[in-house]
């Protein structure tokens, strides 16, 4: 019987599979579609599917609904639940929230990447992104002059955003609390405090979360791709690795990606400029302007980096997540520092528009890329496995 993994989602968030291989006699692969954060997640299984297995493939779904039901439960921003972190966001400034153990890590490892970041990743633009039109409240019919915020709006909001930092979170008596710092600006005559959103790093957190459930399970082959952000690759059953393409931020007829490469037992994020966003003239010189989802924390508004797309490889989803999205805000040449410096260990893949020339800044060697579209080009060498600009 021939069929191709690509028959239960070929397209997985930014990334394309090209497995291209039937499957045998022994083997045969499963799907499943899962929905929680807002966000679709698909699981794919292949393996000998005795009696034994389609039980623990059963019981396996059944622990990955569970775990995203909990962690939606946890870390959901919507005001109207009452999870850890719309608890947080609704309490007064200064005030100490009792949070669970799961808001508890991931807000942990927040603050760990705010830090490695230097503050490029920061979950508190919260209100900078719903300024822009970007969260589920925001009516997006609205035309794009009505979605961009005056700047002294983005200045008070930034206020809150750089307090993300003085977070507290404190562990006793077996329970965990974050304080919330003092921060207030008053806006239209409400007072706000900070507000955190951590629905990118979570989803990826989630993924880390279900790799452990799968290994558990001792199911060692196919992969899940949860939003349109976080990856986990684990084997192909006959290749061993996965060819993964990386969608075209600027899609066109020629090709849906720009770049593939080899994936086996790793986790990944993509983050670009092309999932959500608006066009404006916003200088009304006949230029139209993109405004994405993606958030620059120095400036409180949509990056406008040049950097298109960026794609991180290795280590933990949770964190591969967060750090995409820094990258995009950093800019071509500070992304490039941070990659050589601390993201060594990582594979590493960006695209950068150079006044319509797309160039592709990797720290992959040439011979494990490959380009697949004629309007990129990879534009650095690799040394010691670090990127060196020309």
């Amino acid at each position: 019987m021939k069929k191709t993994i690509a028959v239960f989602g070929a397209v997985l968030a930014s990334l394309t599979i090209f497995s291209g291989c039937g499957e045998t006699e022994e083997f045969s692969t499963q799907g499943k579609y899962f929905f929680a954060m807002n966000a679709e997640a698909t699981l794919v299984v292949s393996d000998k599917f005795t009696p034994e297995k389609q039980n623990d493939f059963s019981r396996l779904c059944g622990d990955i609904t569970s775990t995203l039901t909990a962690l939606d439960g946890s870390l959901s921003s919507n005001d109207k639940s009452n999870s850890s972190i719309s608890r947080f966001n609704c309490a007064a400034a200064g005030e100490r929230v009792e949070i669970d153990f799961t808001a508890y890590s991931v807000l942990t490892l927040a603050k760990s990447v705010y830090r490695l970041t230097e503050g490029y990743y920061n979950p508190a633009v919260y209100y900078n992104v719903q300024a822009y039109g970007f969260n589920e409240a925001t009516d997006i019919t609205k035309p794009p002059e009505q979605r961009i915020p005056s700047d002294a709006v983005v200045e008070k909001y930034n206020r809150l955003s750089q307090s993300f930092g003085e977070i507290q979170l404190v562990e006793e008596d077996n329970k965990y609390y974050a304080v919330k710092p003092t921060a207030t600006v008053e806006v239209d005559g409400v007072t706000c405090s900070m507000k955190i959103d951590l629905g990118g790093i979570g989803k990826g957190y989630a993924v880390d979360e279900i790799n452990k459930l799968i290994d558990s399970y001792g199911f060692k082959y196919g992969y899940l791709s949860f939003g349109t952000s976080s990856i986990l690759v684990k084997e192909h059953y006959v290749n061993g690795s996965y060819s993964l393409g990386f969608t075209n931020p600027r899609a066109d007829a020629q090709s849906n990606v720009y770049v593939s490469t080899f994936v086996k037992s790793e986790c990944l994020s993509t983050s670009g400029d092309y999932e959500q966003f608006f066009m404006y003239d916003s200088d009304n010189d006949g230029v139209k302007e993109r405004y994405c989802h993606v958030f620059d924390p120095t400036t409180g508004r949509p990056v406008q980096t040049g950097i298109m797309s960026a794609t991180v490889i290795g280590g933990s989803a949770a964190e591969d997540d967060a750090l995409t999205t820094a990258i995009m805000a950093m800019g071509k040449e500070k992304a490039v520092e941070f990659i050589n410096e601390k993201l060594s260990a990582r594979k590493v893949v960006f695209c950068y528009d150079n006044n319509g020339k797309y160039e592709v800044i990797t720290n992959i060697p040439e011979s494990e890329i490959k380009i697949m579209h004629d309007k990129f080009e990879i534009v650095n060498t690799v040394s010691d496995g670090k990127i060196v600009l020309g």
